[in-house]
C-alpha cells in the first residue's frame, strides 16, 4: 500500500472503482451496445461490487475466512454514506448469485457467475442473449483480473 494512513479496505474500494471506470473507456469501442445499458454510475456500481467480491474470494483464499470480515468491514466503513446502503446492498445480492459456484469453485465458474450477475445488473435482463454473453465474459474476466491487480497491491512480494 502506498500510505500508512489508508485502510486495505480503502484501496480496494478506490481501487475498484478506478477499474471499473477504465473497463468502461475499452469496453465502450468494443461494446458500442453497452451505452444503451444505465448510466455510466450505475454500471461503474456494479463493477466496483463485482471486484470487490473478487477480491474478498481471493483474500479468503489466501488467508481465510477471517481475514476476509476484516477486509469486508474495512470496504463497508470505506464508502460515503452516499452511496454505502446501495453498495452493500449490491455486495450482498452478488454474494447470493456466487452462492452457486461457491468461493472454492474453480476461477472459470467464478469468472462466469461474475459476468452472468453483472450483465444482469447493467441490462437489467434476465434472460441473457449472445450479446450480453459475450459482455458478461469480458466483463467477469475484468473483475476478476482487476481484483488479482488489487491483490497484489495489498500483499506485495
Amino acid at each position: 500500500m502506498t500510505s500508512r494512513n489508508v485502510s486495505p479496505g480503502q484501496v480496494v474500494a478506490a481501487y475498484a472503482f478506478k477499474y471499473a471506470c477504465s473497463f468502461y473507456d475499452f469496453a465502450g469501442e468494443k461494446f458500442p451496445a453497452l451505452k444503451v445499458y444505465s448510466s455510466e454510475n450505475s454500471r461503474g456500481a456494479a463493477l466496483q461490487t463485482a471486484i470487490i467480491a473478487a477480491t474478498l474470494i481471493l483474500t479468503e483464499r489466501r488467508s481465510g475466512e477471517v481475514a476476509r470480515g476484516e477486509l469486508h468491514a474495512g470496504v463497508a466503513r470505506s464508502f460515503p454514506p452516499s452511496v454505502q446502503a446501495r453498495q452493500l446492498a449490491a455486495l450482498r445480492d452478488l454474494s447470493t448469485a456466487l452462492r452457486a459456484p461457491g468461493p472454492g469453485a474453480p476461477d472459470a465458474a467464478l469468472v462466469q457467475a461474475l459476468g452472468r450477475w453483472l450483465a444482469r445488473a447493467v441490462t437489467k435482463k434476465t434472460e441473457l442473449g449472445e450479446p450480453e454473453q459475450a459482455l458478461a465474459a469480458a466483463m467477469g474476466r475484468s473483475a476478476w483480473t482487476s481484483a488479482a491487480m488489487i491483490m497484489r497491491l495489498l500483499h506485495p512480494k
